[in-house]
């Protein structure tokens, strides 16, 4: 059953992403690791893309355990906004460590460095997990900013956005300003594809 609900994401994931610019993706939070590895598993199998995985929901190293040895993929590159303030100082050459999530800023500068160097004609993904978390360590406000500017500059850069967005609690009404700017929504429910 995790196959093909894994296969299912993928493909709606990879039509999505094509023919939109953003791709927002609402789930709840009981299939966030299924929407995960189908994450991964589209990066595996994308030869001819670059991916960068802003990491604001887990630390690199527990999605390196988790979803196999990321750091093989050589078409990803990961920014982790927790590991630092989880006081983790392991380093990896696949990965650009930001001291917190708080410091939207620099995550926007490493997002413009990690694009800065490829090609014109290479297809471009950026992943943001999550609007959730950003939500919980910033203001509200900040975070719609920062979001606004970020869904400017990829559609600027011809770079495609997902972002994710866990679909529980009293945080629905702040995400669903920001999830809602995307140019697709995808909505993931708990025992449907």
């Amino acid at each position: 059953m995790a196959n093909v609900l894994i296969d299912g994401l993928k493909e709606r994931i990879e039509k999505a992403v094509k023919v939109n610019k953003s791709v927002g993706i609402l789930l709840p939070g009981t299939n966030y690791s299924d929407l995960v590895q189908a994450l991964f598993s589209q990066v595996e199998n994308d030869e001819t893309g670059i991916w960068v995985y802003v990491a604001v929901t887990r630390p690199y190293s527990t999605l390196s355990q988790e979803f196999g040895d990321l750091s093989e993929l050589g078409n990803i590159k990961f920014i982790d906004c927790v590991s630092r303030a989880a006081g983790i100082s392991e380093t990896s050459p696949n990965c650009v460590y930001v001291e917190s999530p708080t410091m939207l800023e620099q995550i926007g500068l490493e997002i413009i460095n990690v694009f800065r160097d490829v090609k014109e004609d290479v297809n471009k993904y950026l992943v943001l997990d999550s609007l959730t978390n950003l939500i919980i360590y910033n203001d509200c406000d900040i975070v719609t900013e920062f979001f606004y500017h970020l869904i400017n500059r990829t559609r600027a850069n011809d770079v495609h956005m997902i972002s994710l967005a866990i679909d529980e609690g009293d945080l629905n009404k702040r995400i669903n300003r920001l999830i809602y700017l995307n140019d697709k929504i995808l909505k993931v429910k708990e025992s449907f594809i």
